[in-house]
């Protein structure tokens, strides 16, 4: 999220600096038979605010008059200095909205905001200050060596008779007295500690009813005579001067804001440990912390999930002495990053409930991303999923062992590219949902992964195995970019749904079986597809049809496309056919035999699974063969830069390899004369007998820029074609050690040309 304090309210008030989520500016007149848009536009559609009262300040962009109605008759939330529930209003400004402490549990309103025939709806919800839960506000607190009183907060609607406060120990006990609940508060004395060493216990409150609703705080103090020595995250990095581990033998505390959680399963990096093996507890595990001002972060690595008590917003410290600082990267193509590991529950010293307040907000383009960045919070602007296909994770699920997370391509207005990573098991990896497809902007913390799937690096794979590693266990060389974003939670993916509403046009596009207009995906005369997008009545013969694609053999002729399995359907799906994804996705078989086209109900009948399909080719693959596309780029100028190809692509269809793993993107105005925009790889699809980590169970999307070329502009028809660089071809044992193998197939399942409207 966006968000900051007023230095003009007082501490209750809360201001949130707003992003503004305005659809992209149409170019069109009157002439045109368009009406101009109407703009309306705030950063967050959904507020929270706290349980006490205060002014939340709303910034409204709009081109003109606008209403602003708040639902229902509750009293609680109003326009500051009316009791009006509706008011309007012209043009940029800040509505404030004022709203009384709430002294029960949370509740909710909805303000609209309508203009013309635009209209957006502000979901608030206000925390209240009792919970159906059993929530303390401090998972950790430090103590010093001579002992104190505590009292740390409690949210539940449980009386004290339905509560019971128990206190375990690490090592001797009986050093916390006196603990109970008083209001809203567990009170506690802590008796002085006479040992030199520091202690750890446990204060955990439960419902006497239901044993699974519960809580649990960590209380750490001091021994005699110990200090802890306070450190900047800052000056915690200078401590390591070179790639490297320090292990931490001082009692150096470090302080900051949680900015991620694993609460919906993409909460950090999980590893690739073999061919077949996936490390997925990292993502519980892993906590990024960053100091106040938003300039430097961390990632912590807990030793379990159960030693990770960190909350997302979190302000907290940690005690450092035990655990291992890596320090990472630092070169072009690698940030600069520090990882700590070996940290247990008794190293978080202290750490008290915080809001998306808390977390500085930092708002950057994609070409602004520095080092500085990684590991902190980041809202990209103005970004897009130029792929309308499928899910977030777009892969047969049977081959999961294979990877970890999925990289979906994302892009900006400004035509930079960069990847989303969700998780094998985030919570929005295939919820029948789908890819959002205009545009807004992406928040997540800034990270550096690797994706073995995608890219493979021969050379260091060679030094690895030259060290004793069997190749199966060499991971983690698959670099594809020097930065990318992992949001925690989906609604942080602010992309819009509706295509119209985003940046860019499409000149034309190809993605899935149209049922009731099928020649516009599949072969005409068993050589050319035509455009889903813009799709027209009649695609033999309508001579406004400009997008096409095809493929041309060495000889010159046009080749044959085949329709193929595809594993992007949007699935799962409590009430319809696909009701096991690890069983085939409830598609196809393993192998596509006579099995590849029966499920024709699956493709057809439901509008969600309104996805598949692949196509390929496969005899003489080779530099003088290729995919080949016309499409037209009339009517647009300069403005409409950059020009970009979406490309969703893999090799072998599972059964064997050897298809060309190297490519290049070239583009041409007469259909003689080539240019080079772009080189890229495409991988394998794993062969069940014989899995590599280089493999991918899925499409591999790229997104790549025609350069700014004026000779592209207004012009009937261009050509882009996908050409085979070289001979080289992947084996069953090598990324690249082999040739073209005839009859081996290659295969597209999404093409798209987009332009910035």
């Amino acid at each position: 999220m966006s968000l900051a304090k007023s230095e003009s309210m007082k501490t209750n008030k809360k201001y949130i600096s707003l992003i503004i989520l305005l659809a992209a500016a149409v170019a069109c007149t009157v002439q045109d038979g368009l009406l101009p848009p109407d703009e309306i536009g705030v950063i967050e559609e959904n507020v929270v605010l706290e349980s006490a009262p205060g002014v939340y300040g709303l910034k409204v962009l709009s081109d003109g008059v606008f209403t602003a109605r708040l639902a229902g008759e509750d009293s609680w939330l109003r326009f500051e200095g009316t009791s009006l529930r509706s008011i309007s209003g012209s043009g940029d400004l800040v509505l404030n909205l004022e709203f009384d402490y709430n002294r029960g549990l949370s509740r909710t309103a909805v303000l609209t905001l309508e203009r013309g025939r635009r209209s957006i709806g502000v979901n608030i919800r206000q925390e209240g200050i009792l919970s159906d839960k059993i929530e303390l506000a401090s998972h950790s607190v430090s103590v010093p060596e001579d002992g104190q009183e505590c009292s740390v907060k409690i949210l539940s609607l449980y009386s004290d008779d339905d509560l019971v406060i128990t206190v375990d120990y690490d090592g001797t006990g009986g050093w916390v007295q006196d603990v109970r609940k008083v209001n809203n508060f567990v009170k506690f004395t802590v008796d002085p500690n006479p040992s030199e060493l520091s202690r750890t216990a446990y204060v955990t409150v439960t419902s006497k009813d239901d044993d699974s609703i519960s809580d649990k705080m960590q209380i750490c103090q001091m021994g005699r005579g110990s200090a802890y020595t306070e450190m900047s995250l800052a000056d915690l990095k200078t401590k390591l001067t070179a790639a490297g581990t320090l292990v931490v033998e001082e009692d150096w505390v470090i302080e900051g804001v949680v900015s991620s959680d694993d609460s919906e399963g993409n909460g950090g990096e999980n590893l690739s440990v073999s061919a077949s093996l996936q490390d997925f507890s990292r993502s519980a595990r892993t906590v990024y912390i960053q100091n106040a001002e938003a300039t430097h972060g961390l990632r912590l690595l807990f030793d379990s999930a159960q030693d990770n008590i960190l909350r997302r917003y979190d302000k907290a410290e940690i005690l450092l002495k035990g655990t291992s600082i890596k320090r990472l990267g630092g070169t072009a193509e690698d940030p600069l990053r520090f990882e700590i590991t070996g940290l247990k529950a008794s190293n978080v010293i202290s750490s008290a409930s915080g809001s998306a307040y808390d977390l500085t907000p930092k708002e950057k383009y994609m070409d602004e991303l520095t080092d500085s960045d990684v590991y902190t919070y980041v809202t990209l602007k103005d970004c897009e999923i130029p792929v309308r296909k499928g899910p977030f994770v777009p892969i047969d699920l049977r081959h999961r062992q294979l990877i970890h997370s999925y990289p979906m391509v994302i892009r900006d207005i400004k035509g930079s590219t960069s990847h989303l990573m969700t998780n094998l098991g985030a919570s929005w990896e295939r919820d029948g949902e789908g890819i959002p497809q205009g545009s807004g902007s992406i928040s997540g913390v800034i990270v550096h992964e690797s994706c073995d799937n995608f890219e493979w690096d021969g050379s260091e794979a060679m030094r690895r195995q030259q060290e004793g590693i069997l190749q199966d266990y060499i991971t983690g060389i698959g670099n594809i970019g020097k930065y990318q974003i992992r949001p925690i939670a989906k609604e942080e993916i602010r992309v819009s749904d509706d295509f119209e509403d985003g940046f860019s046009g499409l000149l034309m596009e190809l993605r899935y079986y149209n049922k009731s207009n099928a020649e516009l995906v599949c072969n005409v005369s068993g050589q050319t597809m035509y455009s889903t997008y813009p799709a027209v009545p009649d695609p033999l013969y309508d001579p406004q049809v400009k997008g096409r694609l095809y493929v041309v053999n060495s000889d010159g002729s046009k080749g044959n496309i085949v329709i193929w399995r595809d594993w992007t359907h949007l699935g799962p799906y409590e009430n319809g056919e696909i009701t096991d994804p690890a069983r085939g996705n409830g598609v196809y078989d393993y192998y596509g035999a006579p099995a590849e086209f029966a499920p024709y109900s699956l493709v057809y009948n439901t509008a969600l699974i309104m996805n598949s399909s692949a196509w390929y080719a496969s005899a003489g693959w080779g530099p003088q063969k290729y995919w080949c596309a016309s499409f037209s780029t009339e009517g647009l100028t300069s403005a409409n830069f950059p020009i970009s190809v979406q490309i969703g692509a893999e090799s072998g269809l599972g059964r064997t390899v050897g298809a060309p793993r190297y490519w290049n993107l070239e583009y041409s105005v007469d259909g003689q004369k080539w240019t080079t925009a772009a080189s890229y790889t495409v991988p394998d699809f794993p062969v069940i007998s014989s899995r590599k980590p280089w493999q991918c169970p899925g499409p591999k999307y790229v997104s790549i820029n025609l350069p700014e070329d004026t000779s592209l502009l207004d012009r009937n028809i261009v050509y882009v074609r996908m050409r085979p660089s070289s001979t080289q071809a992947g084996t069953t044992a090598s990324y690249d050690g082999g040739t073209i193998v005839e009859g081996r197939e290659t295969a597209m399942n999404y093409f798209a040309v987009r332009y910035n409207k």
